[in-house]
């Protein structure tokens, strides 16, 4: 009687041990967070371009930087992606309507467009992000390159899509930052935005008319 008695105390205290130990294990995996793009108000606004009304397409972002997840450069070609850290949206979705935000409030054009919408517009810009992760080879630092496309609507018959090419320009900032957290790189990848979409706003206004 005594054997038994022991016998289903030891299988309690046994089955008292694994339950603990599950709960342990389902603690340790840490929660995901995440981040949005966000740029420094404009300081300097323009005047209206009279009649210049802009469309902005969908930014295109590179395969390796199109994902949610943020990506870390730890060699010279090596990399890797953060299940934890990520954007609230696909990066591309996201960059697209923070510029056109950003454009408004410039005010350099009448008024600023998405592909959504039927209104016509005479320029047409496109974007390509061709860099986006946080370098810790070394000294940590947040990458971001993105090239720009500005367009104008044209009658001459000699286009097929009736646009033409008013430049192209690739724009890159590497801004240092304080640690390899992830909310040092997104605070590092804000200014880096800021500097690029400051850049580009430099050549829009030389060249929209």
């Amino acid at each position: 009687m005594k054997s038994n008695n022991f016998a289903g105390i030891s299988w309690l205290a046994l089955l008292m041990i694994v339950i603990s130990g599950c709960s342990g294990l389902s603690k340790s995996y840490p929660e995901r967070s995440f981040y949005m793009f966000e740029v420094p108000p404009v300081t300097v606004k323009y005047p209206p371009v009279k009649g210049a009304v802009v469309e902005v397409s969908r930014f295109n972002v590179s395969p390796g930087s199109e994902g949610k997840e943020f990506i870390y450069r730890t060699g010279d070609v090596s990399f890797e992606s953060d299940f934890y850290n990520q954007f609230f949206r696909p990066p591309g979705a996201m960059l697209t309507e923070i510029t056109i935000r950003w454009l408004e409030s410039t005010g350099l054009f009448q008024d600023v467009l998405s592909t959504v919408t039927q209104a016509g517009a005479n320029y047409f810009i496109e974007a390509n992000v061709v860099q986006l992760y946080g370098d810790y080879r070394s000294s940590p630092k947040a990458v971001m390159q993105i090239q720009f496309l500005l367009l104008k609507y044209t009658t001459d018959s000699s286009y097929n899509d009736n646009t033409e090419i008013v430049f192209a320009k690739s724009y890159k900032s590497e801004i240092p930052i304080a640690s390899q957290t992830p909310n040092d790189l997104m605070m590092g990848w804000n200014t880096a935005l800021g500097e690029i979409l400051n850049a580009f706003l430099e050549d829009l206004k030389n060249n929209v008319d």
